[in-house]
């Protein structure tokens, strides 16, 4: 097998490991990876597949470092360099993209439409609907609308490793976002939207203790650690809240497979803020990513 067949063949398996090994194609996967990310994942797979094929055509009119006097172990270490070349070209490629989709949101939050159907900004109380009476958060067991938890665990991985994320979660009942009188109310269940509220209660307990509130029946708390920390925020009925999303005609908030519909605490300026730290981040991890693996790409195929 000669060294471009074999350049490919790391990378083939890499994509596979990627995008087929991890169930990210299942619905559930998808959901869970806009919510967490806030961007969807058919754009950063394409962005993905594309940059991977540019890399294999650089490779195929490059001159890739192998010589037939090469042991095994050589060939392992260059095809091992090149696949984490390919791997940080293609990580800035998606984090670029995923950058201009979470700033497309930005833009649209500041320019939005106001009314149904569309993309909308809808700011105003929350008031839960006829079938979604406020029911107690899962940790502190406060009345709420919509809730946002976090587990950490301490010293997890041993050697002194600190708090690190273990389990998180989100959800709520079905309620409306009561907005002034010149605009109709807008309908949301927080189970099928991003729910970003600001933790601002915790809780430290042993391990062995069990979790608080009705935490223990919804997840699985046995993450090890020395010590468990419980967090959590609610959207209380009453309090203030953005919704970010599409809307049908009759005002309810729809999950159309493209961005997650985004919930926070407070007004559309706390949103904006939020997630435009989030498009630079990404597009700066994204450009750094970009910049360093690629021209040490093409270094290595001595393209430059």
């Amino acid at each position: 097998m000669d060294g471009l067949t074999g350049l490919v063949a790391l990378l083939v398996a890499f994509h596979v490991v990627v995008f087929a090994l991890a169930p990210l194609f299942v619905d559930h996967r998808r959901r869970t990876f806009r919510r967490r990310f806030h961007v969807p994942m058919r754009p950063l797979a394409i962005t993905w597949t594309a940059a991977l094929l540019a890399c294999v055509l650089l490779a195929a009119v490059g001159d890739l470092p192998l010589e037939a006097s090469m042991g095994r172990r050589e060939v392992r270490a260059v095809g091992l360099v090149g696949t984490l070349l390919v791997g940080g070209t293609t990580v800035g490629c998606a984090a670029i993209v995923g950058g201009l989709l979470v700033g497309r949101r930005v833009h649209r939050l500041r320019t939005g439409k106001c009314e149904p159907p569309g993309e909308i900004v809808a700011t105003g109380r929350a008031v839960p609907t006829a079938d979604g009476e406020p029911e107690p958060s899962p940790v502190f067991e406060r009345p709420a609308v919509c809730w946002a938890w976090t587990l950490e665990a301490n010293d997890r991985f041993g050697g002194d490793s600190g708090w690190t994320m273990a389990r998180s979660g989100s959800g709520g009942v079905p309620f409306r976002v009561e907005r002034d009188a010149e605009y109709s109310d807008v309908m949301v269940d927080p189970d099928s939207a991003h729910v970003d509220i600001a933790r601002s209660d915790s809780t430290i307990q042993p391990p062995d203790d069990p979790a608080p509130g009705r935490l223990e029946r919804l997840a699985d708390t046995d993450v090890g650690g020395t010590d468990h920390r419980y967090s959590e925020g609610v959207v209380a009925p009453g309090d203030t809240v953005t919704v970010v999303g599409d809307v049908d005609a009759e005002g309810r908030v729809i999950d159309d497979g493209s961005l997650a519909t985004h919930v926070t605490a407070g007004e559309q300026a706390a949103v904006i803020r939020r997630l435009g730290r989030r498009a630079l981040g990404y597009l700066v991890i994204g450009s750094v990513c970009l910049l360093v693996s690629i021209q040490k790409y093409l270094t290595w195929l001595q393209l430059r």
